[in-house]
């Protein structure tokens, strides 16, 4: 596929070059391999057989009288890139009318080569203005996989390709003549094409999806390439749209965004979804209704798992989940922000009302679950935070109702005041805590081993940063993380893990003589710094470190608000000799149809999704589905989290090899990492 879109791109290069000229045939010349691009009207200017035609430069000069074949090499040696030259040649063979012509040539520089572009003319004849059903090669345009459409200047049906007309199933009779719109599928406003036709009369071009119906009524979704095809004087004479299918595509990234949007052993929606849900229900709040946010947590739900088991304390939470639905019937909108934790989103009149609901919510929880013949009591709590009194933003809302479970010491229902914030000022401790770290070195690097399971080597590790407090104890990354992000230090922290995995790299592959690639994160505003790419270089340069040591990996929150910038940087990145790792792959993804564009190296499965594969079939469904995607756009892929054999040759039987998680190594400190590495295979 990549070859025909080449060639039309080539085409449409051959189209525009011709009309900065004159009106003839026209043939554009690579001059680094003689391959040869003809207008399909060659034929009528030259009189020159179909058999005849040239493929290549040789056979081209073949055709011409030797005398004026070392005319054209001269012109085309001596000429400068852009300026135009004219030549009168003849053929090697008399023919009545079709004996001399003349060349208006024009060499220029194409993706670091010469190309060449030849008009045509034959003064016995005048075959008038090109038009775009006759420019375009009809074998070039038929023999391609894509659906090719050409129009006339008042965007009537001239042309479209056997690709269209399969997938479409209209016959040739039916689109010729008529408007494009008359396959639209009529789910995109007026607005839409409005803004389409904007963007390509100002440009010239425009992509994007479409959806178009099929001659039978069924939906198709296309992802559309839209171009202007200019004639003599620059005027527009036709229009051409190269459409490609992404129905099977679009339909696996609606379930995989739905799958996204939902927790996958209760099919309740999950934190994602219940901020959106918030936010909506805020912006539509002209009215300033009381809306209350209750947080329901299993408590000591890790203790239970040990003892009931995995298997059996899922079949409670989704008792749970189902038990929840029942009470609050349809009255309030239920979410799981974790594995223990349910939130509830409602309107309430006043907080007596409020507490009863709350109070009877845990009566009905605390009576025992039945499940495969146990009854297993559950100790429950309720965080509550409510719109507008505490707060007038969604996620300080989530962050006041947590607040609110942690005074749990006092009574088992509990409504955020500012007095808690006081009470459970953890994050002004952390807050400390980091930057004394920052100044004493109190920030660690961990790396926690990549494995290749068909060699069992080590291919590599991630870097992550651990914090340890006066007091001796460690803290990880989601302790301490979110609160460096919200007081400013994320840029310092970055700069440090920059620095100190690039240190790590070079001691692992070039003091041991090892051979492993060190991944690390970034935050968004660090990626987002002017003098990224410059740190990145920078430290390279001063530990001496070959690139192909080195990788990052990305979340999707990166590239989500300005896409184009963010793609430049990760091309930067490849160009310096990273590998790029798309991280966390599953959570929060929101098309796609980014892969294309991003030139990433590898997929990273989301731990959350391999802790359920051996007992959910959604999660299961979905890690095939991004191994098998990650294989088919090329991508590598590893999953992260696996704790156990069984997820392990679940995703070895899907065709995924690297691996990391407990189930090999824990994080592990640089010279414990050192240890680990001088195994010589991994052994299980």
């Amino acid at each position: 596929m990549e070859n025909d879109e080449k060639a039309i791109e080539e085409l449409l290069d051959m189209y525009e070059s011709a009309s900065e000229m004159y009106t003839g045939a026209v043939m554009r010349i690579d001059l680094s391999n003689g391959k040869i691009l003809y207008s399909e009207n060659l034929k009528q200017i030259t009189g020159i057989g179909k058999n005849e035609l040239p493929q290549n430069l040789n056979e081209l000069l073949g055709l011409i009288k030797e005398e004026d074949v070392q005319k054209i090499i001269d012109k085309v040696n001596s000429s400068e890139y852009e300026a135009e030259w004219t030549l009168k040649v003849s053929l090697k063979s008399n023919r009545e009318g079709f004996n001399t012509f003349d060349l208006i040539g024009k060499k220029k520089r194409r993706d670091g080569k010469d190309v060449l572009y030849v008009l045509v003319r034959n003064p016995q004849k005048n075959f008038g203005l090109m038009s775009p059903d006759t420019f375009f090669p009809k074998e070039v345009i038929d023999n391609s996989p894509q659906a090719i459409v050409i129009t006339d200047k008042n965007n009537k049906v001239v042309r479209v390709n056997k690709a269209f007309l399969k997938m479409t199933g209209y016959t040739l009779d039916e689109v010729i003549g008529k408007d494009p719109h008359f396959w639209a599928s009529n789910m995109h406003d007026k607005s839409f094409y409005e803004q389409m036709w904007q963007e390509l009369k100002s440009k010239g071009f425009w992509s994007g999806r479409i959806i178009d119906r099929k001659k039978n009524g069924e939906v198709i979704f296309l992802y559309s390439n839209f171009f202007e095809i200019k004639g003599y004087n620059n005027e527009v004479i036709g229009y051409m749209a190269i459409n490609t299918d992404i129905t099977n595509r679009v339909k696996k990234e609606e379930e995989i965004t739905r799958v996204l949007k939902h927790d996958s052993l209760t099919g309740l929606p999950n934190s994602k979804n219940l901020l959106e849900r918030i936010e909506e229900i805020l912006q539509k709040n002209t009215q300033e209704n009381k809306l209350a946010l209750l947080i329901v947590e299993i408590e000591e739900l890790h203790e239970l798992i040990d003892f009931y088991g995995l298997e059996t304390m899922n079949h409670v939470i989704k008792d749970v989940a189902k038990k929840i639905i029942e009470i609050v019937d349809k009255k309030y909108f239920v979410s799981v922000i974790s594995k223990h934790e349910f939130a509830l989103l409602g309107s309430f009149e006043d907080v007596d009302e409020l507490e009863k609901f709350a109070a009877n919510l845990l009566n009905n929880l605390s009576k025992p679950f039945q499940i495969f013949g146990e009854r297993i009591f559950l100790k429950m709590k309720i965080g509550v935070s409510n719109y507008p009194v505490d707060s007038t933003n969604p996620e300080d809302l989530i962050n006041q109702a947590k607040i609110a479970l942690k005074d749990s010491e006092k009574k088992t229902i509990n409504f955020y005041s500012p007095e808690l914030s006081k009470i459970f000022g953890f994050e002004k401790k952390v807050e400390d805590e980091i930057n004394l770290a920052l100044e004493n070195k109190g920030l660690l690097m961990y790396f926690q081993p990549q494995i290749d399971t068909n060699s069992m080597n080590i291919i590599g590790a991630e870097a992550l940063i651990r914090l340890q407090k006066e007091n001796g104890s460690i803290l990880s990354p989601n302790e301490f993380l979110g609160i460096a992000k919200k007081n400013a230090l994320m840029d310092r922290i970055d700069q440090f893990v920059l620095e100190e995995t690039i240190k790590s790299s070079g001691v692992i592959n070039e003091s041991l003589n090892k051979n492993v690639r060190i991944f690390f994160n970034v935050s968004k505003s660090f990626f987002e710094r002017e003098n990224f790419l410059y740190n990145i270089e920078s430290m390279l340069h001063k530990y001496n470190l070959n690139p192909s040591y080195l990788g990052i990996e990305l979340t999707e929150d990166l590239f989500i608000e300005d896409f184009y910038s963010a793609q430049k940087k990760i091309k930067a990145l490849k160009e310096i000799g990273l590998k790029i790792a798309l991280d966390d792959f599953g959570t929060g993804f929101s098309s796609l149809s980014y892969l294309n564009k991003l030139d990433i190296d590898k997929i990273k499965i989301d731990k959350s999704f391999i802790d359920n594969i051996l007992h959910d079939e959604t999660s299961q469904r979905l890690v095939s589905s991004i191994i098998s995607m990650s294989k088919s756009l090329g991508f590598e892929v590893i999953a992260e989290g696996v704790e156990s054999e069984e997820q392990l040759l679940f995703l070895q039987e899907e065709g995924c090899y690297e691996v990391q998680g407990y189930y090999f190594s824990k994080p592990l400190p640089f010279d414990q990492f050192k240890l680990f590495l001088k195994k010589e295979r991994i052994r299980i």
